[in-house]
């Protein structure tokens, strides 16, 4: 038997997507908050599409949320803010793995990061309908670096309403983009609505999106970004 194998290799771009908002307060305007999504999914495969709508659709429409509302209020944030869309997510993280190795902002003035991935569905499974997670959220990873960033994020939902939910803590914290900045001790929260059905099935279409739960998730992060310029860094535990 004789076999001849032919590899062809093509380079593909695939950019971050970035905008930085300047602080109001100059002395610190240096330092600066992170929101961030990825804007990458399947795309098309053995001639399927994977439209992507919740994962993730839904954190990038809050990001975009997050800008217009940083536009519209007249009361701006007192840090400067990140904005960014990640690209090749899917792929291993590599959009914010590049972001953390190659900088435009130095990481060490970087208060906190803000990811926000698959927050348009409810969480679903055989044991737990979607009609169960109208108001559920999974908060991931504010736990890891700060206690007093951890409460901040509850302090801000109390104005949201959110029911938090932490059990996927173990699963999915290394999966999404906050995993490169909390490795360099960046503060993270990663809001998360749950795996369901669709998740990365042809199937994630805008049918079923909670379009509610994204609106929220959006403000709640614009009133943690809004609280985190204006207080500075926050303590590191030991």
């Amino acid at each position: 038997v004789q076999c001849r194998l032919k590899i062809e290799r093509e380079s593909v771009d695939v950019p971050n997507v970035v905008s930085w908002y300047p602080g109001a307060d100059e002395t610190v305007r240096h330092e600066h908050v992170c929101v961030g999504a990825h804007l990458d999914h399947l795309g098309l495969q053995r001639g399927e599409l994977f439209p992507g709508a919740d994962d993730n659709g839904s954190g990038s429409t809050a990001v975009l949320q997050l800008a217009r509302a940083i536009h519209a209020n007249p009361v701006k944030p007192r840090r400067s803010v990140l904005l960014m869309a990640f690209c090749a997510e899917e792929r291993g993280l590599l959009g914010s793995k590049y972001y953390v190795a190659h900088p435009l902002k130095p990481v060490s003035d970087m208060i906190c990061m803000l990811n926000i991935d698959m927050i348009g569905r409810n969480e679903e499974s055989t044991s737990e309908p979607a009609s169960e997670n109208e108001n559920t959220i999974h908060l991931v990873g504010s736990q890891d670096h700060s206690a007093a960033f951890h409460e901040m994020v509850r302090k801000a939902n109390e104005s949201v309403g959110f029911v938090f939910e932490y059990d996927e803590e173990n699963r999915v914290d290394g999966r999404s983009d906050h995993a490169s900045f909390s490795e360099k001790g960046v503060p993270v929260t990663f809001l998360f609505g749950g795996f369901n059905p669709h998740y990365h099935k042809t199937t994630d279409t805008m049918d079923g999106i909670n379009f509610a739960k994204i609106a929220n998730a959006a403000r709640l992060d614009y009133l943690v970004l809004m609280m985190a310029a204006e207080q500075g860094r926050f303590a590191l535990d030991e």
